[in-house]
């Protein structure tokens, strides 16, 4: 299966007025509160690497709060930030490729639950509710990263830098006192280079150019500020997925399409 965008750069975003963003951007999926009773509760810090083996065996970690990152070393050190991980998303160790030199990393501080794989296996295979979870969280997920894939791609770095923006946007993004969205920016300028397949003069350039156009502000160093939503997304032809995605109502805004 091929995944095309169903969108080109030109095509024509509808107004703001047509955007209907609700209070709280985004609501994660729901993670059973029973979960906690088979697994250690991990309060992680800013920076943190999380071992992907659990004594030895394959392990699971559901975030709670906070911003995971994986990153793959290739060799001749070349380093690709592969996925973010936000409240309510799941990762498993199997996740990760073997013999790629994986590391699962804290970039924003929050709670994670581990588990070994095989509790969390055997919880799902006779709770509806931890399978249901599993269900969503994996396919939200693996619909997520489909969309980084085509961005990477396919988009041009201004497309790239919007798609990641509004994707933390409505992760993480709340209503600003002074209008518009305010929401983390967890990743370091290497971080975000080497997730969107960037350079890093391309990225401060790219960056530049938003802040300049009024688009984007940086109210402190981790968060940023977007005075409109529907100009941002504008500017990236994954808005209609991405809002879809993350459960916005958008007027005429069509997903990206399969063949």
């Amino acid at each position: 299966m091929v995944m095309t965008a169903s969108l080109k750069a030109q095509d024509p975003i509808p107004p703001a007025s047509t955007i209907r963003m609700e209070k709280r951007p985004f609501a994660p999926v729901a993670i059973p509160t029973d979960l906690g009773a088979h697994g250690a509760t991990v309060n992680t810090r800013r920076g943190e690497t999380i071992a992907l083996a659990f004594d030895g065996n394959e392990a699971v970690f559901v975030v709670r709060s906070g911003t995971l990152m994986l990153t793959v070393t290739l060799p001749h050190g070349l380093r690709q930030v592969v996925s973010l991980f936000y409240p309510g998303d799941l990762f498993r160790s199997a996740f990760a490729p073997s013999d790629a030199g994986a590391t699962l990393s804290v970039v924003r501080p929050g709670e994670v639950l581990r588990m070994r794989w095989s509790a969390f296996s055997e919880l799902a295979s006779s709770d509806p509710e931890t399978t249901d979870y599993m269900s969503s969280a994996i396919a939200r997920q693996n619909a997520s990263q489909a969309i980084h894939m085509a961005a990477v791609g396919r988009f041009d770095c201004q497309q790239r830098m919007a798609t990641l923006l509004l994707e933390l946007a409505l992760r993480t993004g709340s209503p600003s006192s002074c209008g518009g969205l305010i929401f983390d920016v967890p990743l370091s300028r290497r971080d975000m280079a080497d997730y969107l397949g960037l350079n890093a003069d391309t990225l401060s350039r790219t960056m530049s150019r938003l802040r300049s156009s009024g688009l984007l502000s940086h109210p402190d160093r981790h968060r940023a500020l977007v005075p409109d939503i529907a100009d941002l997304a504008k500017l990236t032809p994954a808005a209609r997925s991405l809002m879809a995605l993350h459960g916005q109502s958008t007027a005429e805004m069509s997903p990206f399409t399969t063949v």
